[in-house]
């Protein structure tokens, strides 16, 4: 009887299927050995060559999203019939099995069925975490706990090195969102576009980086539900090229931040500048730091930007804004990206209550010998006609110009002597005698301008010739990397301290 019911059930799907339609072996199943009608008789399809891309084209074809983590590899033992196709290769765009370049109809290696491609399909309810792995590329923070960056998709296909970057074609909040959760982040603060964070760079071989690099969609059209961004619909799925040419990012919000937390400066001469005491649980309580720990500027834009002082000039290590008895807030590692919506969004080790670790401030870090509690000097609000420089080390650096609230880099395309000239002449140094400083490490962050051009004699690089804000074709390698003249001990100290971050960073 039981066996009258499968024949019945095969030869139901038989009538019902056309020419180079697909099914499983297990008849209803997501699983099983793959097979293929062709002339009315079912056949199977050798698995020489068989890897993530036909399998997942599959199981779009039979109706299920997505593919089980190496459900390639599935073995639903020995078929029978005739072999079909055989080294099929799908590029994921397909709709459809017959649609793949593959060996031809009956051209193959295979004997007999006893080597069948199999696929293990997912249900729609079946969505995990261990899918896809979610990198935000060339983020400005904590490189491990990046809330921000451009997005990188690992996929776990059968080339370890691969990864999907994101096409900004049709890409918004709700997209990055999706982006975000996967993360196990509550939510995006923001979905940039235009290369953002800079064009992927494949000379540059990190965790978040590969060799094969193409595009996993555009125009996503999430709605906000999705755990996994492969949920999503989309127009175009698994291309070589962006139409736009363009990557797609994320600044996401870190933790769901909690109402009572505010900042405040205390014992300044003007109101720009001061002690840094943050308001949480109840009370108001000081920035403690050791030898071990510092903040810099992107910390210090975080909170000067927050409180409406536009951005930091100097972080303070001298306790020359006085020295309180009071809470300690904050101590140990801070780090901001510098995109934050506000300085409890940035990686603060003693704000941090995931993972099952909680680490309280140290209530005697003021009684510490090398302790200073931290201060920042605001540069005051911003004109809106203002885009000021710096770089990254006092002197020299990556050029960073500030602009949407926050640093970012510029591209050396079209970079001349007179934009260096002028750069050393706002930061108040003397001019350098080449216009870039060559063979440094990439820089991160947004890249805001390409092909700056000045005369000369402009007092300040925002008097230049800009052109158009994030538009450009970079990678984070094209970054200008500048060292202004200074007096003979500063420039070699400059020069040494350069040398030495350079080694280390080549050492990683």
């Amino acid at each position: 009887m039981y066996q009258a019911i499968i024949l019945l059930l095969i030869m139901r799907a038989t009538v019902n299927a056309q020419d180079h339609d697909v099914r499983l072996s297990h008849i209803g199943g997501k699983q099983g050995r793959v097979e293929v009608l062709n002339n009315g008789q079912w056949g199977t399809v050798c698995r020489d060559g068989w890897g993530f891309f036909d399998a997942l084209v599959v199981c779009k074809q039979l109706g299920f999203p997505w593919l089980f983590p190496y459900g390639w590899h599935h073995d639903a033992g020995n078929g029978t019939g005739p072999v079909w196709l055989s080294n099929v290769r799908c590029k994921g765009s397909e709709t459809r099995l017959d649609e793949c370049a593959n060996d031809g109809w009956m051209e193959h290696q295979c004997a007999d069925a006893s080597r069948a491609a199999a696929v293990k399909c997912l249900d729609h309810d079946e969505w995990e975490d261990e899918f896809a792995e979610i990198y935000l590329a060339d983020s400005g923070g904590f490189q491990d706990r990046a809330y921000e960056g451009r997005v990188m998709v690992n996929l776990h296909t059968d080339d370890w090195q691969q990864r999907f970057l994101i096409c900004d074609q049709g890409w918004d909040l709700a997209d990055a969102n999706a982006i975000c959760r996967m993360k196990h982040l509550p939510s995006a603060l923001r979905a940039t576009t235009s290369s953002y964070f800079g064009k992927y760079d494949p000379h540059i071989t990190t965790y978040t980086h590969a060799l094969n690099a193409s595009y996993l969609a555009t125009d996503f059209a999430c709605t906000g539900n999705e755990s996994h961004i492969a949920q999503c619909p989309a127009k175009a799925w698994f291309l070589d090229e962006c139409p736009t040419g363009r990557t797609a990012g994320v600044i996401c919000n870190r933790i769901e931040e909690s109402e009572e937390f505010q900042l405040r400066l205390v014992g300044g001469s003007t109101p720009n500048e001061g002690r840094v005491e943050v308001f949480t649980n109840g009370t108001w309580g000081s920035i403690c730091l050791d030898g071990w720990w510092n903040i810099r500027y992107r910390e210090s834009n975080v909170i000067c930007r927050q409180l409406g002082f536009g951005y930091g000039l100097e972080t303070t290590t001298d306790d020359r804004f006085g020295r309180t008895d009071g809470p300690v807030a904050i101590s140990g590692f801070i780090r901001c990206a510098g995109g934050e919506s506000s300085f409890a969004q940035c990686y603060i080790s003693t704000l941090v209550h995931y993972d099952y670790v909680y680490n309280p401030p140290d209530a005697e870090c003021f009684n510490k010998e090398d302790s200073y509690q931290a201060g920042v000097i605001c540069s005051g609000p911003v004109p809106e006609s203002r885009s000021p420089v710096r770089t990254s080390y006092n002197g020299g650096g990556h050029v960073l110009i500030h602009h949407d609230g926050r640093w970012g880099t510029i591209c050396k395309a079209g970079w001349t002597l007179a934009n260096a000239q002028v750069v050393c002449r706002e930061l108040g140094l003397r001019a350098p005698k080449e216009a870039l400083e060559d063979g440094h490490w990439p820089g991160d962050g947004p890249i805001f301008l390409s092909g700056v051009s000045c005369k000369g004699d402009e007092e300040t690089l925002d008097q230049c010739d800009l052109g158009e804000w994030y538009q450009h074709d970079c990678t984070h390698s094209m970054d200008v990397y500048l060292v202004c003249a200074a007096d003979c001990v500063a420039n070699s100290f400059i020069a040494l301290l350069t040398s030495l971050v350079t080694a280390l960073w080549l050492l990683q």
